[in-house]
């Protein structure tokens, strides 16, 4: 296959991924623009803001877990302004990532370069990962995925619960195996998918956790380089990605987030869809 034939199979591949998940058009203040798939991220609130709103599979009333296993909760919600996702424990925060510092849970980077008369969708859907290792009677608790803008909250609830089963290890044995492996890196928040007016900044997530501390990575495309800082692009302190001026022919398409450490590898695909006013 030839240079130009690999370009034309590049098109057709990012105009069929469009096409699969931007099918709806929807109308916002006025304006029409495409809309992504079935979000249906809910009907428009006296803010004029889509609601936020869960998607994907619906929280048990009860999970079980195996007692010296780890287990992962995962929840996804979407709206407009696109939520942060966060976790609590019997009705306690929990603090996630290497900071294990909730306050860095900012937001609104793109808020603070975008220019005040530049009309700005912010729709989108965010995933979360809750990490439980080598659970015991002192994990069975009440657990609460919260997602919020600064509109609105939202939370659904499970309870854990250990299982009959018999595990193959012991805490003790379970515990001493991370202690010498170390935390592998994990990403715990990242953006799934974003719809964003045509020169506007977006901010996508990808929050991860892990010892030693990840490094946090970006490229554009499941084969392109790495994403350095730039007039146009900021790795940001927490992870997340900033991108200044996004358009489609350039910024459409597929990014991809890697975290890595010494102990471990972990990555998450966000896709950006630049649209019209």
């Amino acid at each position: 296959m030839n240079m130009n034939q690999d370009i034309l199979v590049k098109i057709f591949s990012v105009i069929l991924t469009a096409m699969l998940q931007l099918p709806v058009t929807w109308s916002f203040r006025g304006m029409p623009f495409s809309g992504l798939d079935k979000l249906m991220l809910a009907k428009r609130g006296e803010t004029g803001d889509w609601r936020v709103s869960f998607k994907g599979k619906e929280f048990s009333e009860t999970t079980y877990a195996t007692r010296h296993e780890d287990i992962v909760l995962e929840c996804e919600a979407g709206g407009s302004p696109s939520p942060t996702i966060h976790w609590l424990k019997n009705g306690e925060r929990m603090q996630q990532g290497v900071s294990r510092d909730y306050l860095n849970d900012e937001a609104k980077y793109e808020e603070s370069i975008s220019k005040a008369s530049q009309p700005m969708l912010r729709l989108g859907k965010v995933k979360s990962k809750l990490f439980l290792d080598c659970v015991s009677d002192r994990d069975e608790a009440e657990y609460a995925c919260v997602a919020e803008t600064q509109y609105e909250r939202i939370s659904q609830i499970t309870n854990l619960k250990m299982d009959n089963s018999i595990s193959t290890q012991s805490r003790a044995s379970c515990l001493t195996k991370k202690a010498f492996r170390g935390e592998p890196a994990r990403i715990y928040l990242w953006t799934a998918v974003r719809v964003e007016f045509s020169g506007a900044p977006v901010q996508l997530y990808c929050r991860a956790e892990g010892y030693p501390k990840p490094e946090v990575s970006w490229r554009y495309s499941e084969q392109g380089p790495k994403i350095e800082n730039d007039e146009n692009y900021t790795v940001l302190p927490n992870g997340d990605l900033l991108i200044k001026n996004i358009n489609f022919m350039e910024n459409m398409g597929d990014y991809f987030c890697t975290a890595e450490n010494e102990s471990g590898i972990d990555e998450v695909s966000t896709f950006l869809y630049p649209t019209s006013p």
